[in-house]
């Protein structure tokens, strides 16, 4: 299964957000910092993909899109705790399965303060660990590889990046990266095949950020779909995808 992890700058040029996109032919989609409807339903249908859940404002919340293949079980908002000073965020998360493979998928981006950060990661670990399926998160932290939250995600799970990583790995900015701040973080359950941060086609001028790529497969571990159960009923699951797609 192909994931990736994609901030598109609030919907910055939605035709090359998604070219860029159909040329990586993802199966699973953490998108962040998404546009309005409009502009995030013109960039699913570029990239041949279908929006099964959304969270957050417009402009700096996440959504989980998925390849038609794709079956979605469930999917849910899950709100993260704020200041009133600052603005409200919520993660996007679905369970889906492909290739005999059932995940928890979750698409983030954390804010601008540390401490808020920190709540907020903790608060989603707890929402994480109610699910008994291998999870996948697809995340901007708003801070570096080597920063707090990010270096307690991956004593949980795999970054993808780090295990066989192909080049820096940096995301931010696109012109001239020097950043790793996007990030996809893997079940250590899960086998990790291939990561690369994507630089080819439309990304230079499609957002300020470059997509993260992540190639996963199962191990035995994490068992064929069905073998761990999910908190919601697939009937459903399927009802709240004609509902929010």
């Amino acid at each position: 299964m192909r994931v990736v992890t994609y901030n598109i700058s609030g919907g910055l040029d939605p035709a090359a957000a998604g070219s860029v996109l159909a040329g990586l032919e993802p199966q699973v989609v953490c998108l962040l910092e998404v546009p309005g409807s409009g502009r995030l339903r013109s960039i699913a249908r570029r990239a041949g993909l279908e929006v099964v859940e959304r969270a957050g404002k417009k402009g700096s919340g996440a959504a989980v899109l998925v390849h038609p293949d794709v079956r979605v079980r469930a999917s849910s908002r899950v709100p993260l705790s704020t200041p009133k000073d600052l603005p409200t965020r919520e993660a996007a998360h679905a369970i889906v399965s492909a290739d005999g493979l059932g995940l928890s998928i979750t698409a983030v981006q954390l804010g601008l303060r540390p401490d808020v950060r920190r709540t907020n990661l903790d608060e989603l670990v707890a929402f994480l660990r109610s699910i008994d399926l291998p999870s996948v998160l697809g995340c901007d932290l708003n801070e570096s590889v080597r920063s707090p939250v990010a270096s307690a995600l991956a004593s949980m799970y795999q970054d993808a990046h780090a295990v066989v990583g192909v080049g820096s790995g940096a995301t931010y900015p696109t012109s001239d990266p020097s950043s790793r701040q996007d990030f996809v973080f893997v079940d250590p359950d899960l086998r990790v095949t291939a990561s690369f941060a994507a630089s080819q086609g439309a990304v230079d001028v499609a957002s300020h950020h470059r997509p993260v790529v992540a190639d996963i497969e199962a191990t035995d571990a994490a068992g064929a779909e069905g073998d761990r159960s999910s908190p919601e009923g697939d009937a459903s699951a399927d009802s709240s995808r004609r509902d929010r797609a």
